[in-house]
């Protein structure tokens, strides 16, 4: 059976420098793009500017349908096979943690990272946990988890070669996941990669073409950040990003009919933080049971864009 993994054993292989629940110190080549970079946000984080709050705009933009959408919830989510098995989401309570920056810096992320969880209806851990979502900066993320890949290749073992591949590409950031398959009623299922012996597991449950049999739970995700590629970037943006990127199993696409923060390394002038799309689409994944269809969570994205666009009506009128 897959463990659980704790945030130390995950990283296990970068022993010059452990990781651990709460900030560490700061390394100089962060700070120096922080430096660089002139974001206020990046080097003094008591000037934070207003796009820390959480502040959402309802609306679908004129011209965009329903089917491009769709088809841009499509495009970001990995390969599989959408109508019979589940968007992988956080089950667990979330323990967010991070990796080479300041502990002033580090905790805005932080409290950035679970102020967006907290929204999306994730149970959050209390202060002092074992994380279980780590943000690392990097000089090298490629080299950084190909070193993973060498040391700890128990880690990998339910990756198949394509997935392998896409984690060495080159980018300026790449995000590791570690999901563990359970029943309908929360019950773990064992995985093994010897096709001659597949699990099972036996349990009573009535036939349903609303929801699957399985769900699958991500237990542990890490995000690595090329140290050279966050130079203009803000400690928001960066934390928005890795939510997008770790709370759901996500990849930045072409095909988009909506802003995105998964462009934040493709445009010169990338969204300041979670877009109205982004936020739509991680509602609905965590939104209702965890054993539905992909399907059904990424043609939700719709409603969830509707009800955003219902409470942006509520607040404005509340104001007026």
């Amino acid at each position: 059976m897959r463990k659980c993994l704790s945030g130390i054993a995950l990283v296990a292989a970068f022993a010059a420098a452990p990781i651990v629940h709460v900030p560490v110190a700061a390394q100089d080549a962060v700070q120096e793009a922080a430096d660089a970079s002139g974001d206020e946000a990046l080097r003094d984080p008591s000037r934070v500017p207003d796009e820390d709050v959480i502040i959402v705009q309802g609306g679908r933009p004129e011209g965009v349908s329903r089917g491009e959408i769709q088809r841009q919830a499509r495009s970001i989510t990995v390969e599989g096979d959408v109508y019979d098995q589940p968007l992988a989401r956080f089950e667990d309570y979330l323990c967010p943690g991070i990796m080479g920056l300041a502990a002033d810096q580090a905790s805005l992320m932080i409290d950035r990272i679970r102020d967006n969880a907290y929204d999306f209806g994730i149970r959050l851990h209390e202060d002092g946990c074992d994380a279980n979502f780590i943000i690392m900066f990097v000089p090298d993320s490629q080299a950084a988890m190909a070193e993973m890949m060498e040391r700890q290749p128990w880690l990998f073992e339910f990756h198949d070669a394509g997935e392998k591949r896409e984690l060495l590409e080159p980018g300026p950031a790449r995000v590791w996941t570690w999901t563990q398959p359970h029943t309908r009623d929360g019950l773990p299922i064992a995985q093994t990669s010897n096709r001659a012996s597949v699990p099972t597991l036996s349990s009573w449950m009535a036939h349903s073409r609303i929801y699957t049999a399985v769900r699958h739970d991500i237990t542990s995700t890490i995000v690595m950040f090329d140290q050279g590629a966050v130079r203009g970037k803000s400690l928001i943006q960066l934390a928005d990003y890795a939510v997008m990127r770790g709370l759901a199993q996500t990849r930045p696409s072409d095909d988009a009919a909506m802003d995105s923060i998964l462009t934040l390394f493709d445009e010169e002038a990338p969204p300041q933080q979670l877009t109205l799309f982004d936020r739509a689409f991680l509602r609905s994944l965590y939104d209702w049971l965890p054993n539905l269809p992909a399907m059904t969570k990424i043609t939700g994205v719709n409603r969830q864009l509707r009800i955003l666009d219902e409470e942006a009506d509520a607040r404005e009128a509340s104001r007026q």
